[in-house]
């Protein structure tokens, strides 16, 4: 087994690729969520070069897959490993990433100690999986979803279909390999081959089940992981052995809408955690995570201040070159609107958002130099603001400093992420990507962001 004789540094090491599991919406197995964005988006093969996948693998055999044992390597000798690429790059950007949010949940707590993690995991990565409990499951159940986000695409929304076609054409790539969408008896296009029904496994479920008694925390996402009746099921069966009071449920969703079934099996569990995916205030947010309503996701966002349960919301929004100038703007609705369990503490101030890092022409490093310095000057013209309207508030005064500190930090990192990489070769792209969806959707990127369009209107190619 791995021992060190000194003091490690563990600002590269993660606990994910020890005690997780990360399912993409197809099924196939990956070594963290985030290494999507890496050359094999972290893709678990056995080792024929075969692709892990739900529907019939042997869980407990892929947490030693060949790539999930380089990575621990890599880690344990204080190095990024190349799938590692996007918490790399929010680190150097200065933001919190995903490796440091983990570390905080279960290296900082205690509910695991490196010592004791590294003493069952071997020189080259193999880990003793009867010693290290799997405790945390990070699952897409498909993509079945109500919405059509713009960063999105049919491999995260079954909505996205039909746009699809008219858009780029019947077929698009998985992690998989090609999926080709086809017309059903309906008229309805569908995949060819249904691979994000992978959840109606029953080879899956059993193994899920048999493991109830390990499982710590389950981060469920889609598609529109709400929509998911399979999911309820399993959340009942862990109320009925006994389990549910250790076990944080955690979601990203839409919240467009939330199921009576949902608030009644809830209260059971140790906490909820809700990562509210919202992106702007009113038309803004409807015309990016169209067909959505801002006041239909609002009133739900207030139903958690009286909901029975243990609740911790959060809204988690996806900084791209839509919303970049609206950011500060939505910061200050979150304050002037604070709702009880939303953004309420110092864990998770104001707003948890992340940047999109694909596809590239919606970045926010695509915008040219010149747009790139207005969004910077209104970013530093905000801070002010916003610092005086938490001043105003209520809040008591360690909230107010430790809010204030938060959003001059925020501000600054998506400046510096923005300027970081140079992606204005992407404006192009950009402009026929929003034209031809804003025909299909009867929508108009002048009508709804405005000041965005007044901003960037001369780099539209004639």
């Amino acid at each position: 087994m791995f021992r060190s004789d000194t003091k490690m540094n563990h600002k590269t090491l993660c606990p994910i690729p020890w005690m997780s599991q990360s399912l993409r919406a197809n099924g196939d197995i990956r070594v963290c969520c985030q290494a999507q964005h890496g050359p094999t988006g972290g893709t678990l093969k056995d080792d024929d070069g075969n692709v892990y996948n739900a529907r019939t693998a042997n869980l407990k055999e892929t947490r030693n897959s060949n790539l999930s044992k380089e990575i621990r390597r890599y880690m344990m000798e204080d190095k990024w490993h190349p799938e590692c690429v996007r918490c790399q790059t929010e680190e150097e950007a200065g933001m919190r990433s995903r490796q440091s949010y983990e570390q905080e949940i279960w290296i900082k707590t205690g509910s695991y100690k490196w010592d004791e993690l590294l003493s069952h995991t071997q020189k080259d990565g193999t880990i003793d999986v009867d010693k290290i409990d799997c405790s945390f499951y990070d699952v897409r159940f498909g993509n079945l979803c109500n919405l059509k986000c713009r960063m999105c695409g049919p491999t995260d929304s079954s909505m996205w279909y039909e746009d699809q076609v008219k858009l780029w054409g019947p077929g698009y790539k998985d992690s998989h390999g090609p999926v080709k969408l086809v017309q059903n008896a309906k008229g309805k296009y569908e995949p060819d081959i249904n691979v994000y029904d992978w959840h109606q496994s029953e080879h899956y479920w059993e193994q899920m089940d048999a493991n109830i008694s390990e499982i710590k925390k389950l981060y469920i996402v889609g598609g529109e992981p709400l929509m998911i009746d399979q999911h309820y099921e399993f959340l009942q069966k862990c109320v009925d052995k006994g389990h549910a009071h250790k076990i944080i449920v955690e979601y990203n969703t839409n919240l467009t809408n939330v199921p009576q079934r949902a608030w009644d099996i809830w209260k059971h569990f140790k906490r909820i955690n809700i990562g509210a995916s919202i992106d702007g205030v009113g038309e803004i947010n409807h015309y990016m995570r169209y067909p959505s309503h801002f006041d239909k996701i609002h009133e739900n966002l207030q139903k958690f201040a009286t909901a029975e349960g243990n609740y911790k919301v959060w809204i988690a929004a996806t900084i791209n070159v839509f919303n970049a100038l609206h950011f500060p703007e939505f910061m200050e609705w979150i304050i002037l609107n604070k709702m009880p369990k939303v953004n309420d503490d110092d864990w998770r101030p104001i707003i948890t958002p992340h940047p999109l890092h694909g596809p590239k022409f919606l970045n926010m490093r695509m915008l040219p130099k010149e747009s790139k310095d207005v969004v910077h000057a209104k970013y530093e013209e905000y801070k002010p603001r916003l610092i005086k309207l938490i001043n105003e508030t209520d809040w008591p005064d360690h909230r107010k400093k430790s809010a204030s500190k938060e959003v001059i930090k925020l501000l600054d990192q998506y400046s510096s992420y923005m300027y970081a990489k140079d992606f204005s070769d992407q404006v192009p792209r950009f402009w026929e990507a929003t034209r031809k969806l804003d025909k299909i959707r009867n929508h108009s990127i002048e009508d709804y962001i405005p000041e965005l369009y007044d901003l960037i209107k001369d780099t539209e190619p004639k």
